[in-house]
């Protein structure tokens, strides 16, 4: 189980250029790696009230590359305290680079930003609101015709950085079946 730990805090209200982007996330990258794994660093941005595309592709991009790598085991970072302006840009930056990251409103609902098809998105919803999940309820919750078909939104949506594998299970009949937890 994913453990959410206390929220890295972005002093600066203006947040531009490649040089602070990359800063920031070696700062942000010291405190991932200090920590044990299957953790949740929420980066709080409530005090930002600018960034540009440089620094955003800068220091979430790469950071969200090098989490959905696996180089750093299941440590994963979410986006929380963004306006709306902020929530735009970031949206379209993730979405130009072809990432996405889950963003925490303040009413602790989740949104996906940056580029995700419906399918995946709703499959990743459909872990949230579970907890929990599997190839065979996916199979069941879109009456699929085809289980791999499950399982590769799942793998997929893990490649992403959105899900975390928390086990595998014997399942009746034989054979195994992973469980996955929404990153959030």
């Amino acid at each position: 189980m994913l453990k959410r730990i206390t929220a890295f805090a972005i002093d600066q209200e203006m947040l531009n250029g490649r040089e602070e982007g990359a800063r920031i996330r070696e700062e942000i990258l010291r405190k991932l790696e200090s920590e044990a794994p299957d953790i949740v660093l929420p980066l709080d941005f409530s005090k930002v009230k600018f960034i540009d595309f440089s620094f955003a592709d800068e220091m979430l991009g790469r950071l969200l590359r090098r989490t959905q790598s696996g180089e750093l085991g299941e440590r994963f970072v979410v986006l929380e305290g963004l306006n709306d302006s902020l929530k735009e840009n970031l949206h379209i930056a993730l979405k130009e680079k072809e990432l996405v990251c889950v963003f925490i409103k303040p009413n602790s609902e989740v949104e996906i930003l940056g580029k995700l098809s419906d399918e995946l998105k709703n499959t990743y919803f459909a872990a949230v609101k579970k907890g929990k999940i599997t190839a065979r309820d996916i199979f069941e919750l879109d009456k699929m015709d085809n289980i791999s078909a499950a399982s590769n939104r799942l793998t997929r949506l893990k490649e992403m950085g959105l899900l975390t594998k928390t086990k595998d299970e014997v399942v009746n009949g034989g054979g195994r079946q992973y469980v996955y937890e929404a990153v959030r």
